[in-house]
C-alpha cells in the first residue's frame, strides 16, 4: 500500500473534482425551480438526465478499459464534468439545463470505470481500504459540490460556475504527468500478486517493493492459503491489468484462468445499490424542500444541508472500508441497510432542529457502503474489474436517477412528507436483497484466516 498511496491520493482527488460537479447539481434545483417555474417532476428529470448519462454508458467504458486501459480518461473525465456544470450557468432555457446535465454526466461516466480500475490495480493488497481512499474523494466531492456551487452563484451569479473548470484543468495536467508512474506501479502490483496470489488476495501480504517482488506480511506468518498455487478463490481476486504496456495482464494470465463471473450475485448487488441510490437521490432532491417548509427563513441554506449529509457520508466511507477488511463486506452492508430504516423515518418526521444531526447519521450509514459494494462487485466479476465498476457506480446509480424522477412525480401528487415517508420502504427492500447476496469469497477467506489465528494460541 505504501508505494500506491500517492497514486491513490491523486485518483481520489480526481474523484473529488468529478463528483463535486455532479454533486453541485441538486443544490441548484431550488434556483432552477424559481428561474424556470419548474415542477418537482421536471426537477427530477434534470437529475434523471444527469444520472442516466453518467451511469448507463459506464459499463461500456468499463469494457473498453478492461480490454485496454485508458489512463487519459482519468484526466479528461473530470474536465468534461466541470464544463458541463459550468454550462448550467449560461443556459437560458430548461432544455439548455438538460443539455448541460448531459455533458456533465458523460464526463462522470468517462472517469469512474478507469479510475476505479486504476485504484484497484495500484493497490496490491488491502483492496477495501484502497477503494475507501478512492471513494472518499468522490464522497467529499458530492459533499463540497452543493456548498461550492451555491457559493459561486451567490458571488458571481450563475456564470460564476465557470470557475469550476480551473481546478479540473489543473488536475488534468497533473494526471497526465502521473500516468507513466502509475502504469509502473500497476505492473509491480500485478507481479507481486502472481508471486503470492493467496496472500495478496486476502490482504495479508505487504505490497510489492520497487523491484516488483511481492513480500509476505511482516509478521512472517503465512495464511493457510499462502502455500497454494494460484487456483480457485485466489484467481478470482487477481489484480487489474497494468495501465500502459499490458505486462500486468500477461502476469495475471500466468496465474491461471479467471473464474467465471457470478452474474446472479452481481444482479442482486446491483439491486441493492440501485435501491440505495433511490434513497440517496430522493433525500438529495426532496429533503431540502421539506426542511424549508419546517424551518422557514430561520433554517440553514440548502447547500449547508446537503454538505452535512454528504460530508458525513465521506467520513462513513473512511470507516466502512477498513471495517469491511476486518469483519467482512457483506456484514457491514447488512448493518448499514438495517440502520437506515429507523434513521430515515426519524429524519422525515423529526423536528426541524434535529434535521442536521439526523442527516449526518443517515449520510454516514448510507454512503459508508459505497466502496464496499464496489469491492464486492469486483470480486463477483473476476477479470472484468472495470466492467464491474461501471455496473456498480454507473448502471445502478442510473436506476437511482430514474427513482429520483419517479419520486418527484409522486411528490407533485402526494406531497413531500407522504413521498418521503413512503421511501422508508427502500432500505427495507435493500436489507432483504442484501440478505440474499451470497457471501463473497473474500469474506470467506477472512473468516478462515481469523479462525486459524484464534486456533494457533490454543495449539501452542
Amino acid at each position: 500500500m505504501r508505494g500506491a498511496l500517492g497514486y491513490l491520493v491523486l485518483l481520489s482527488i480526481a474523484h473529488l473534482v468529478t463528483d463535486l460537479n455532479q454533486g453541485g447539481m441538486p443544490a441548484l434545483l431550488p434556483q432552477l425551480k424559481e428561474d424556470y417555474g419548474l415542477t418537482y417532476a421536471q426537477l427530477g428529470v434534470v437529475l434523471l438526465v444527469l444520472n442516466i448519462t453518467s451511469s448507463l454508458i459506464q459499463p461500456l467504458f468499463g469494457y473498453w478499459s478492461d480490454k485496454r486501459p485508458q489512463g487519459w480518461l482519468v484526466a479528461f473525465g473530470p474536465l468534461l464534468a466541470a464544463a458541463g456544470l459550468a454550462l448550467v450557468g449560461f443556459a437560458r432555457s430548461y432544455e439548455g439545463v438538460l443539455l448541460a446535465a448531459v455533458l456533465c454526466g458523460i464526463g462522470v461516466a468517462l472517469f469512474h470505470p478507469e479510475g476505479a480500475r486504476a485504484a484497484r490495480g495500484v493497490a496490491g493488497g488491502q483492496r477495501a481500504t484502497a477503494m475507501s481512499i478512492f471513494s472518499v474523494g468522490g464522497n467529499l466531492g458530492f459533499a463540497l459540490g452543493p456548498v461550492v456551487a451555491v457559493a459561486l452563484v451567490r458571488a458571481w451569479g450563475p456564470e460564476g460556475l465557470a470557475w469550476l473548470v480551473l481546478p479540473a484543468a489543473l488536475l488534468a495536467v497533473a494526471a497526465m504527468a502521473a500516468l507513466p508512474g502509475m502504469a509502473r506501479r500497476e505492473r509491480e502490483a500485478a507481479a507481486g500478486a502472481v508471486r503470492h496470489p493467496a496472500a495478496i488476495a486476502s490482504g495479508t501480504a505487504a505490497p510489492p517493493g520497487p523491484s516488483g517482488r511481492g513480500r509476505v506480511a511482516a509478521s512472517g506468518e503465512r495464511s493457510s492459503g499462502d502455500a497454494q498455487p494460484a487456483t480457485g478463490a485466489a484467481r478470482r481476486d487477481r489484480p487489474a491489468t497494468g495501465t500502459g504496456s499490458g505486462a500486468g495482464s500477461a502476469s495475471a494470465a500466468s496465474a491461471g484462468q479467471a473464474a467465471a463471473p457470478n452474474w446472479f450475485a452481481e444482479a442482486l448487488l446491483i439491486g441493492v445499490v440501485g435501491v440505495r441510490s433511490w434513497l440517496q437521490f430522493g433525500v438529495l432532491s426532496l429533503m431540502p424542500f421539506l426542511y424549508l417548509e419546517k424551518a422557514g427563513a430561520d433554517g440553514v441554506s440548502t447547500g449547508v444541508l446537503l454538505f452535512v449529509f454528504l460530508a458525513a457520508g465521506a467520513v462513513g466511507t473512511l470507516v466502512g472500508g477498513p471495517l469491511a477488511d476486518r469483519i467482512g463486506t457483506r456484514t457491514v452492508l447488512i448493518a448499514s441497510m438495517a440502520a437506515l430504516i429507523p434513521l430515515h423515518w426519524a429524519l422525515v418526521h423529526g423536528p426541524a432542529w434535529a434535521t442536521l444531526p439526523l442527516l449526518a447519521a443517515t449520510g454516514f450509514a448510507l454512503v459508508a457502503t459505497f466502496s464496499i459494494t464496489l469491492v464486492m462487485s469486483q470480486d463477483f466479476m473476476p477479470g472484468h474489474v472495470a466492467v464491474a465498476s461501471g455496473l456498480n457506480t454507473g448502471f445502478s446509480i442510473g436506476l437511482g436517477g430514474i427513482g429520483a424522477a419517479a419520486l418527484g412525480a409522486l411528490a407533485d401528487r402526494w406531497g413531500l412528507e407522504a413521498t418521503l415517508s413512503a421511501m422508508v420502504l427502500l432500505p427495507v427492500i435493500g436489507l432483504l436483497l442484501t440478505l440474499l447476496v451470497p457471501v463473497p469469497e473474500r469474506d470467506r477467506r477472512q473468516r478462515g484466516a481469523q479462525a486459524a489465528g484464534r486456533a494457533r494460541p490454543a495449539e501452542t
